[in-house]
């Protein structure tokens, strides 16, 4: 059994015990090892070994015991900056061919070194001891990394004094990743190295392995799903700007949103198909398959259009009518959209969409290629993941509770309850068929079929319906608008009067952030319009309850009411007894007087469990300051619950963890981390209340009923 690392670390010990100064020579004739190092010595001013002890140690074991060839091997090599730059020094590195110094020369000589940097295999960096490690990493390492040019695979190692090591790697414009992409922390979808957990000495991969690995996303007609790395935000946002560069040329006939959300899908299955089957992955384009024109030969056309025809089975909101597609002929519907198509195949091909830590990815792509008239109009800012992922949390959806949000955008909300129900799960179930989701823009439930996929694997209920007006009734069926009026319907309970049948579908729990605020008030008359059917609206108890009487006794009905007040009656109304709702608001609903009968009818009604503030920066461009309702609807024999005060977990909201920018003409969610007291850098803590408010809502529910302990699903741990 040959010696591992660490023994060949006491060889070098032993044998160089007395060795006082260590240069290139010392690396070329005792180690074998091509160098450009100048001399220094082996022990510091406190007698501690140097970095160039340590390193010329780790080459002597690399090279002894057989891990790694002496050939591919220079120590100090001096890495070209782009062609005018300064030079980059790591420690060493591992080339891909043992010709690395002949390409070297000839580069020299002509100046350009691209085919050089085409050459990196390993890149390794060295301190003397774990004080420096970050500054190493992100100030040496990193750059060294970033200087490769192909489009295969570059590795990355940190090596100390300590007794394991850090493995890295990098591919195309992606930050660099840890070899084992498990060890990595995430948060909010922010990608945290975790220095402090190192990769075992034991496991380090021999250069053959590197190599292998380097090779495996080579050639794109064997890639599988387990041999693509994750893609990224920042990877993301970049092909997003991108996108929309090529938008501007090529013109697509349809909107860049819909065909990327269908591209997408196509992706996702993709991945999702070769995981499962371990077969290779069909979403590629060879280079021989590419015309100058930008279009493609016809094999690249079958394969697309047998994807199609595959994903179609699954995902049947996003595919059932596709906007882009290939005749008998394998003539696309539109030249441009398939050059559209393979420039977004050429970006992903090499990227695992499926083993991304980012849960915000179509939040991107809505806010980015969405429509800003119809945004604005429909109210459509959809809800920040860690508000989402807050709300979902104190809510504590369960395996088997159905849960629905009737003003579902792009599906985030069911999208988090379904992730945090099965967190615990090594795999998702097949599908998601107790999470709904309702919207009245149909192009949305593409969008949302995408995002529940991309968070578990599809299969929710998505059902294109104005809530206000249409509901879903228990058999399935969708109420066509002029049929949920007050002649069918009992505005009490929105129980049917005359056939049970068409009851409306009840949830155990409802989760929604609905359009809200001035400006986007339902019409109840004014102007002599009426939004809805006035027989609709009457159904409402809160348009009747928000007006108080004159002077003399008289009430006037609005003209206009605030669309959140409508879906918080909604809420209320579409829960089960014993169910509980989470709901955005604006933050005038729960305070000012104008509402004060509306808060009476809901605390007559529910117990209010939990309200928290959101600041007003938190959904970007409304710049609105919100409150969320946390609230528990209690069977007929818990109505004790409301009779008595009682505690409500209150809580305001300062730090988000985030700001929202644009950059590069793509709007994002940038991370806002918290700052070293110490050393004025940042941390990789975000700086956000919400990990607080949910240890002290967990604390506020030891204190509660057992009714709702149970509603909540709280055991103490």
């Amino acid at each position: 059994m040959s010696k591992n690392l660490k023994e060949y670390f006491a060889d070098f010990d032993k044998k160089y015990k007395d060795v006082v100064t260590i240069d290139k020579k010392f690396h070329e004739e005792e180690i074998g090892v091509k160098s450009f190092a100048s001399k220094a010595k082996t022990k510091d001013t406190k007698g501690n070994f140097s970095e160039e002890y340590i390193r010329s140690r780790f080459v002597y074991a690399l090279v002894n015991s057989g891990l790694f060839p002496k050939e591919f091997l220079c120590i100090e090599f001096n890495i070209p900056k782009g062609n005018n730059g300064k030079a980059l020094k790591p420690d060493v590195v591992a080339f891909k061919t043992k010709e690395w110094l002949d390409i070297y020369e000839d580069a020299k000589a002509k100046k350009d070194f691209k085919k050089l940097r085409q050459n990196y295999l390993v890149v390794f960096e060295t301190k003397k001891n774990n004080k420096s490690l970050e500054s190493a990493i992100e100030n040496q390492l990193r750059p060294a990394l970033a200087e490769n040019e192909s489009e295969e695979r570059v590795f990355g190692v940190y090596f100390d004094d300590k007794p394991d090591i850090l493995v890295f790697k990098k591919i195309g414009n992606s930050p660099i990743r840890r070899f084992d992409e498990s060890i990595e922390l995430s948060g909010s979808g922010i990608i945290n190295l975790n220095f402090d957990k190192r990769d075992f000495l034991i496991d380090f991969p021999s250069y053959e392995d590197f190599r292998i690995n380097n090779e495996s996303i080579s050639d794109v007609t064997k890639l599988t799903t387990d041999a693509l790395d994750a893609i990224d935000e920042s990877a993301f946002e970049d092909f997003l700007a991108e996108l929309k560069r090529v938008a501007d040329s090529v013109k697509p006939k349809h909107s860049e949103r819909d065909l990327i959300v269908e591209f997408l899908t196509l992706k996702v299955f993709d991945e999702k198909r070769s995981k499962r089957e371990k077969s290779n992955l069909k979403f590629y384009i060879e280079k021989k398959e590419k015309k100058k024109d930008g279009l493609a030969e016809k094999s690249f056309r079958e394969r697309i259009d047998e994807l199609y025809k595959d994903a179609k089975k699954e995902y049947k909101n996003v595919m059932s009518t596709p906007y882009f597609s290939y005749d008998s002929s394998f003539r696309p519907s539109n030249a441009n959209e398939e050059r559209f198509l393979i420039l977004l195949v050429e970006a992903l091909q090499k990227r695992a969409i499926l083993k991304a830590k980012n849960e915000s990815f179509n939040q991107i792509i809505f806010n980015n290629f969405g429509d800003d008239k119809q945004k604005a109009d429909k109210g459509q800012f959809f809800t920040p993941i860690p508000v989402v992922k807050a709300i979902i949390q104190m809510l504590n959806p369960i395996k088997g509770e159905e849960l629905c949000d009737p003003c579902c955008g792009i599906c985030d909300f069911p999208a988090m309850a379904f992730r945090h129900a099965h967190r615990n799960d090594e795999e998702y179930p097949p599908n998601a068929s107790h999470y709904f989701g309702f919207d009245i823009e149909n192009n949305n439930l593409k969008l949302a079929e995408l995002n529940l996929v991309l968070n578990g694997d599809g299969g929710a209920v998505l059902k294109n319906l104005n809530s206000i007006s249409q509901k879903l009734t228990q058999n399935g069926e969708i109420l066509k608008v002029g049929e949920f009026v007050e002649k069918n319907y009992n505005s009490k309970d929105w129980s049917h009067k005359d056939d049970s049948d068409k009851d409306l579908k009840k949830f155990k729990i409802i989760a929604t952030n609905p359009p809200f605020g001035k400006g986007r008030d339902l019409k109840t008359g004014k102007d002599g319009k009426w939004e809805e059917a006035k027989e609709t609206v009457n159904l409402y108890e809160t348009y009747k309850a928000k007006p108080k009487p004159n002077a003399q006794g008289k009430i006037t009905l609005p003209k206009s009411i605030d669309k959140g007040v409508i879906f918080l009656e909604n809420a209320y109304k579409l829960l089960e007894e014993g169910g509980r709702f989470g709901i955005v608001l604006s933050n005038s609903i729960a305070s000012i007087a104008e509402w004060e009968n509306i808060r009476k009818w809901l605390i007559e009604r529910v117990r209010i469990v939990g309200l928290f503030d959101l600041p007003a920066n938190t959904f970007g461009e409304t710049g609105v300051a919100t409150t969320v309702i946390i609230a528990y609807k209690p069977k007929s024999s818990e109505k004790h619950l409301l009779d008595a005060d009682y505690e409500v977990f209150i809580k305001e909201v300062e730090n988000i963890g985030y700001e929202v920018k644009t950059v590069k003409r793509t709007i994002t969610f940038k991370p806002q981390f918290l700052i070293n007291e110490e050393t004025f850098e940042h941390t990789s803590k975000l700086e956000e209340d919400f990990s607080t408010m949910q240890d002290e809502f967990k604390e506020f529910l030891k204190r509660q009923e057992l009714e709702i302990k149970n509603a909540f699903n709280f055991k103490i741990s």
